[in-house]
């Protein structure tokens, strides 16, 4: 959660749990969130017993954040005509992308594809992440990672945007960044930058720079996979969760930046992978715009010819 300068003052947010129970909801004991059973358990249980219960008491701060509000007036009506406004682009590039994959089903109906390192191992290191996700051995980790990433994206957005960070705190319970950079961008960066799949793509261009080691193919593609496929999962689940970085610039258009940029950064992965051309995206970007324009032209036909009968 990036600090927004307003004047008020309340104790800070904390992040909502992942998978026990209505997080809104304090709880006694531990044993009493949804899904968990009493003891005895085993090392990792309680670890994850402890972590849930940390996560549904409010906790108490040394520190104060500065409150947040969410945009009302003509700046939210302005936000949400700008969001949708948005929405015909966002379905025209959905249905750009569906055009250029169905293009390329004889290749990917190929076993060599399949077989290929960087497709191979990039959905080794997805299904990795699953595993560790569904069987929950290391979610504390997981869920400490997601928020100091977040905060990080927030603090080098503002960064990158010639602002100040003066404060940065991450917990499990939540976090914040202080900074006198306040725009759209360093408010959602962390929705749609996958710092650590960045991150680990630069460790290894950096270290394949200093002694080249092709060898270690494998490793790059799966660690790529499995970060993405984190940056993924936990984005689509804490978006749903009232985050302030969306209400604060309202809904709507929050929600296409994030999913227009999330995007752009698929066709960038699929045109790594040799699945699209920007060339070929470009020719079905027309192709599915006059095609939608059209059926939104005789959808506007029909119902005026419904109104106009009536």
């Amino acid at each position: 959660m990036k600090k927004p300068s307003q004047s008020s003052r309340r104790s800070s947010r904390r992040l909502p749990s992942a998978e026990f129970g209505d997080w809104r909801m304090p709880l006694e004991k531990p044993h009493e969130a949804e899904h968990l059973e009493p003891p005895p358990m085993s090392v990792f249980r309680r670890l994850r017993v402890h972590v849930s219960y940390l996560q549904s008491l409010d906790p108490v701060y040394d520190y104060e954040v500065e409150d947040w509000k969410p945009i009302k007036g003509l700046k939210q009506a302005v936000h949400m005509t700008i969001g949708l406004c948005l929405l015909p682009l966002s379905v025209v590039m959905v249905y750009a992308l569906l055009l250029q994959l169905h293009h390329a089903t004889p290749m990917v109906s190929e076993l060599a594809f399949w077989q290929s390192v960087p497709v191979w191992f990039s959905v080794l290191g997805a299904l990795v992440f699953a595993s560790v996700k569904y069987f929950r051995l290391i979610d504390p980790i997981l869920m400490f990672l997601y928020v100091l990433g977040h905060e990080l994206t927030h603090a080098l957005a503002a960064l990158l945007c010639m602002g100040r960070v003066r404060a940065l705190s991450v917990d499990l319970d939540g976090g914040f960044v202080d900074t006198d950079a306040d725009n759209i961008f360093v408010s959602l960066a962390p929705y749609f930058v996958p710092l650590w799949a960045l991150l680990w793509m630069a460790t290894f261009f950096v270290a394949n720079w200093i002694y080249p080691f092709d060898s270690y193919q494998a490793w790059f593609y799966a660690g790529f996979g499995f970060w993405l496929t984190y940056h993924v999962y936990w984005t689509l689940w804490v978006i749903p969760r009232e985050q302030p970085d969306l209400l604060e610039n309202g809904v709507i258009l929050s929600f296409m930046i994030i999913l227009l940029s999330n995007l752009a950064g698929v066709l960038l992965i699929l045109r790594a992978f040799g699945l699209i051309s920007f060339e070929g995206y470009a020719q079905d970007f027309v192709l599915a715009a006059r095609e939608i324009g059209a059926a939104f032209a005789d959808l506007a036909r029909l119902l005026v010819q419904l109104f106009s009968s009536v």
